[in-house]
């Protein structure tokens, strides 16, 4: 059952929880911003049911992240237990930093719980005038191999953005697999089966029972197979940080941040206007299905922040809304952290 919530009553109440748990100020903000952004784009397994995890991503704060090498365009960050969201935004910036400076910026970051989605970071790098690539292990071990029976990787996400010169940036963000992991919470939480050919169980049987959901599917096949695997690599071996198995829980995963002037091969406004046609070309190809439309990569969704919406109102599970009441006043009312609820 559901029910209708104001969403000003939702940020409060997102906002006292987290202050609650000693997170206030401008972080406070952009995670609310940013589960709320998840969840008016029909991104629920990014939104408030995800949010209700947010305990489980304090459970090791130990103090201030460590910066453990800097050298001219790239760095490497220990979170020291640190919440996603904040550590996610520190190397956001020091990529962004060293961007401007060197023409790219290459930030590593791992010992952080996780975050919620790519985009607002990517979102940022582009509206500094770069072109941003993140990608970070979404594991521990939850996608299977191309014709695998037990997951080793993770969902892996990546996303790309690219500044325009009519405002809104360009972000293109993926998993890499066929499902998110959330799903299967998501799915749990709205007393439904799970999308067909996604998930499979123990015995790597297709299957849509979420308390039968043993791992995820690569996206695209064998190619979708690949890019999962590649940035597997990437966000483990390469940054320092766990992969497939050896990879136990959130504070094991990394995380890769890249930023990249275009004023390396071209100006800025050359490239928007380039980029702005390109989007144009697509806008406009014909489409296959009468009166259809073909949009660019993220357009559909809008990708807009929360400030820019002009909406009053949301639908939330009941559960999740009764949730949410008791976490703004205890520390009590999230999800338990286990693997389905993730």
């Amino acid at each position: 059952m559901t029910v209708t919530v104001e969403i000003e009553e939702i940020k409060e109440l997102m906002t006292k929880s987290l202050e609650i748990r000693g997170i206030s100020g401008e972080y406070a903000d952009f995670m609310v911003s940013d589960y709320l952004e998840s969840e008016l784009e029909g991104h629920k397994t990014h939104g408030i049911s995800k949010f209700l995890t947010v305990d489980a991503g304090l459970s090791r704060r130990k103090g201030d992240m460590k910066l453990v090498r800097k050298t001219g365009c790239y760095a490497q960050i220990d979170g020291n237990g640190e919440l996603g969201h904040i550590g996610a935004l520190y190397g956001t910036n020091l990529a962004i930093e060293a961007a401007k400076e060197y023409g790219v910026g290459i930030v590593a970051l791992k010992n952080v719980s996780r975050y919620s989605r790519v985009t607002p970071y990517a979102r940022k790098i582009a509206q500094e005038g770069l072109v941003g690539m993140i990608t970070n292990n979404g594991g521990p071990a939850c996608v299977a191999p191309f014709g695998g029976a037990r997951g080793i990787f993770g969902t892996n996400p990546l996303c790309f953005s690219f500044p325009s010169g009519r405002g809104k940036p360009y972000i293109f963000d993926f998993a890499t697999s066929q499902k998110v992991w959330g799903e299967v919470r998501q799915a749990m939480v709205e007393h439904r089966p799970l999308p067909e050919n996604a998930f499979i169980d123990k015995e790597g049987k297709f299957t849509t029972d979420p308390k039968q959901a043993e791992a995820g599917v690569p996206f695209g096949g064998p190619k979708g197979y690949a890019l999962c695997y590649a940035l597997e690599i990437l966000t483990g071996a390469f940054v320092g940080a766990k992969m497939g198995k050896d990879g136990k829980d959130e504070y094991d995963l990394g995380y890769l941040f890249l930023a990249f002037s275009t004023e390396m091969f071209t100006d800025l406004q050359d490239f928007e206007e380039q980029v702005d046609h390109l989007a144009e070309e697509v806008r406009a190809c014909p489409p296959i299905k009468p009166g259809g439309q073909v949009y660019v990569p993220g357009e559909i969704f809008g990708n807009k922040p929360v400030s820019e919406r002009n909406q009053d109102f949301i639908e939330l599970e009941e559960d999740v809304y009764q949730r949410l009441k008791r976490m703004s006043v205890s520390l009590e009312g999230g999800y338990e952290n286990n693997r389905l609820l993730n």
